[in-house]
């Protein structure tokens, strides 16, 4: 008899919400790996260019793995708000997340806000 290797998606959740002033917030639940980097590289850009939105913050509080497709996702991001004259940054990243972004470097450049974001 053969084993079977079953491969699932990790259930993943990306959700927007702008408050007045023009901050977008994005939160992200789940793991986000090569499987959604897509989807993530997508939403943020979105989110960086939508109307009216002056500000986006990334909630990462949920957020239970990121790997190096997750941070392009990010960067994409980043990168999108910088064209477009926004600021862009993520919020509440811990454990693993956090040294994830604390190793690459990025925790400097996108956790600089982290203090009072809300």
């Amino acid at each position: 008899m053969l084993d079977m290797l079953v491969v699932t998606t990790p259930i993943h959740e990306i959700s927007t919400r702008t408050t007045p002033g023009g901050v977008l917030h994005v939160c992200l639940a789940g793991d986000f790996d090569m499987s959604v980097a897509a989807e993530l590289s997508d939403a943020l850009v979105r989110a960086a260019r939508a109307p009216g939105v002056r500000r986006v913050v990334v909630d990462l509080r949920r957020t239970e793995f990121l790997d190096s497709h997750g941070i392009a996702g990010l960067l994409a991001g980043y990168e999108a708000a910088q064209r477009a004259g926004r600021r862009f940054g993520v919020t509440n990243a811990e454990g693993m997340v956090r040294q994830v972004l604390e190793i690459t470097g990025l925790a400097e450049v996108l956790c600089a806000d982290d203090r009072g974001v809300g």
